[in-house]
């Protein structure tokens, strides 16, 4: 689970295609997400729930099914852009943003805006 509030930034250093999907290389600064990260550990990566693969000195490395790239940015981001970092949360971790969950089913672009009226609260009304 993820409360969605950016940890630290990285850059999307290579995109290895691995079957049908990819392993995705993030570079980051050492010590960008406090704690190192572990092997198997869960972290968002521009929003995008991943696994720990492989960890270096540079950063580390996650694998993204083909839906993943195919349905978030990942699969089109170009080398050398930016991504925003985040960890899973652990038991006692301070919620400081919304908790976020679930996968993304479908991705979609708004045609316009429409401004509705502003509801009003039970104690005004």
């Amino acid at each position: 689970m993820f409360t969605g509030i950016v940890e630290a930034s990285g850059t999307l250093a290579a995109r290895e295609a691995r079957g049908p999907g990819a392993r995705l290389s993030i570079a980051m600064a050492p010590g960008a997400l406090g704690e190192p990260l572990v092997l198997g550990e869960s972290i968002a990566v521009h929003g995008a729930c991943l696994t720990v693969q492989a960890i270096t000195d540079l950063g580390f490395s996650c694998d993204a099914s083909a839906e993943t790239l195919s349905r978030t940015t990942l699969g089109t981001r170009p080398l050398g852009a930016r991504v925003h970092l985040e960890r899973a949360l652990a038991l006692g971790d301070r919620l400081g943003g919304h908790i976020v969950t679930g996968h993304s089913r479908s991705r979609m672009r708004r045609s316009g805006r429409t401004s509705l009226p502003r509801a009003r609260s039970p104690s005004t009304a």
